[in-house]
């Protein structure tokens, strides 16, 4: 599996700008529903819809900024630029799959290549490949991992 680098970080990219437009739109509609339950005079069900819809906002504002937050996280990681090991802001293709260090925003799509994951430093198997260079191999959960490229 050879890395295009650009395209690895491009994708993610793109699927991050996806993410907060996604985000921002539930929190939107879920505004607007709020407004309408403020016009109805419904009573007691009027305010149990009311409550209803606001704490969907307050759930759809966390997920924006969890969404935000993972952003600013991988820019200040500074994702262009190459790393030879394994760690933060690493691009890492193994004989599994491919996998962006840093960033825990799951699969997303490269052009002309398999699924992606971005991973968290902290999980697990970032944990376990910490260090490793291409050419290298560790063992984690009795499975062979062998590091074909890192970028």
């Amino acid at each position: 599996m050879k890395v295009n680098r650009a395209s690895v970080i491009a994708a993610l990219a793109l699927a991050m700008e996806e993410g907060i437009r996604a985000a921002q739109a539930a929190f939107e509609e879920l505004q607007g529903s709020l407004e309408g339950e403020s016009k109805s005079t419904a009573g007691d069900k009027h305010e149990t819809g009311r409550a209803m819809v606001q704490m969907e906002m307050e759930q759809a504002a966390a997920r924006l900024n969890r969404v935000e937050g993972m952003v600013r996280g991988w820019k200040a990681m500074d994702p262009n630029a190459p790393r030879d090991v394994v760690g933060p802001g690493a691009i890492v293709a193994t004989d599994h799959g491919g996998f962006v260090i840093g960033v825990a925003w799951g699969t997303f799509q490269v052009p002309d290549a398999t699924d992606w994951r971005g991973i968290s430093s902290d999980a697990p198997l970032a944990l376990a490949l910490r260090g490793c260079q291409a050419g290298e191999a560790v063992t984690f959960r009795g499975r062979s991992w062998n590091i074909v490229e890192v970028g």
